[in-house]
């Protein structure tokens, strides 16, 4: 009886040092996906964080990873010199969730509008749910129509 009870009070304690640690996993492969692949352009690394079968949960719909990655690269073309920046990241189970704010110049065709040479601003967040290290789920908010009249596309 005594050795089950000191089991039991083991593990209690070990659970929540396991879960930090994996949360904190967690939040560096977020980490390194936000700061190598969309803060610095290296596009061509996105799979690395990515699990086979990730869906990006979207208005339109599910969608597979190229849909996300051509999305990523709408956005760099329209800003070239986009740079993001992590606000705060939080973590619990299974999920990370990132608030975010991108600013870069709009010198290129993208995101659905010519360029305009305007400096914008869009903050956003995004949850993202992690399987086996690899991120296998999205959801993302982010301010467009922002980002239309800080272009001078929409009108303010």
């Amino acid at each position: 009886m005594h050795m089950r009870f000191a089991v039991l009070v083991a593990c209690a304690f070990c659970l929540p040092a396991g879960a930090g640690a994996l949360q904190d996993s967690n939040k560096a492969v977020v980490r390194g996906f936000f700061d190598e692949v969309i803060d610095q352009g290296h596009l061509e690394r996105y799979a690395q964080s990515h699990a086979a079968g990730f869906v990006v949960h979207t208005f339109k719909g599910d969608m597979p990873v190229e849909a996300d990655m051509a999305a990523a690269a709408e956005e760099r073309k329209a800003l070239p010199d986009m740079r993001l920046e992590v606000v705060q990241m939080m973590a619990e189970g299974d999920m990370v969730a990132v608030h975010w704010i991108a600013r870069g110049t709009n010198t290129g065709d993208g995101m659905g509008f010519k360029a305009t040479g305007a400096k914008i601003t869009v903050p956003g967040m995004t949850f993202f749910r992690l399987k086996d290290g690899k991120i296998s789920e999205e959801w993302g908010v982010f301010d467009m129509a922002g980002a239309y009249r800080q272009a001078g596309v929409c009108p303010k």
